[in-house]
C-alpha cells in the first residue's frame, strides 16, 4: 500500500467525522390528546457552525393527518410560545414572528402579519432550552382562592 494513501484516508475519515459530529436535529411535543394527537417542534443544525437552526412545526392528528410545516430558521436558545385561540387552532410565536396553524385536517398553515384581532387565546407554553434539552414547558396553572372564600387559617 502507497504509504501516502493511509493518512490521507485517516485525515477524510476524521473530517467527515467531524462534519457530522456537529450537527444536531432534535425536538419537543405538546400532545393535545395522547401522543397521537400533538404539536411538535422540531429544529436542525446541518454543520456545527452554523449558528442558527432550521425550525419546523409537525401537527398530527394520527391517524387521519400529519404534516409539517417549516417555520423559519432561529438561534439555539429561541423561544417559541404556543397559544390556541380556538377549537384544534394555534399559534406559534418566536420572536416577532407569529405562525396560525390547524390541527383538524392538519393543512392550514400561515405566517401571521399582523396580530390577530381577537388575541392569541390561551398561553399554553413554551417550546425552550430547559437543562440543556429542548422541551415543552407547559404553563403553570396557579388555583386562584375567589375573594369571598374563607381562608384555611379561620
Amino acid at each position: 500500500m502507497n504509504p501516502l494513501i493511509r493518512p490521507l484516508a485517516s485525515f477524510a475519515l476524521a473530517a467527515l467525522f467531524l462534519s457530522l459530529s456537529g450537527c444536531s436535529n432534535d425536538g419537543a411535543a405538546y400532545l393535545i390528546n395522547g401522543s397521537r394527537h400533538a404539536i411538535s417542534i422540531e429544529r436542525k443544525q446541518d454543520y456545527f457552525w452554523e449558528k442558527q437552526y432550521q425550525y419546523a412545526v409537525v401537527v398530527s392528528r394520527l391517524p387521519d393527518c400529519q404534516r409539517k410545516h417549516y417555520i423559519q430558521k432561529a438561534g439555539a436558545k429561541a423561544r417559541l410560545e404556543l397559544w390556541t385561540p380556538g377549537s384544534h387552532t394555534y399559534i406559534l410565536r418566536i420572536g416577532k414572528n407569529a405562525y396560525i396553524t390547524e390541527a383538524q385536517h392538519c393543512e392550514g398553515f400561515a405566517r401571521l402579519d399582523a396580530d390577530p384581532p381577537g388575541g392569541y387565546g390561551e398561553y399554553l407554553g413554551t417550546f425552550v432550552m430547559k437543562n440543556d434539552v429542548f422541551s415543552f414547558v407547559p404553563e403553570e396553572k396557579v388555583e386562584e382562592t375567589p375573594a369571598s372564600a374563607p381562608s384555611p387559617a379561620q
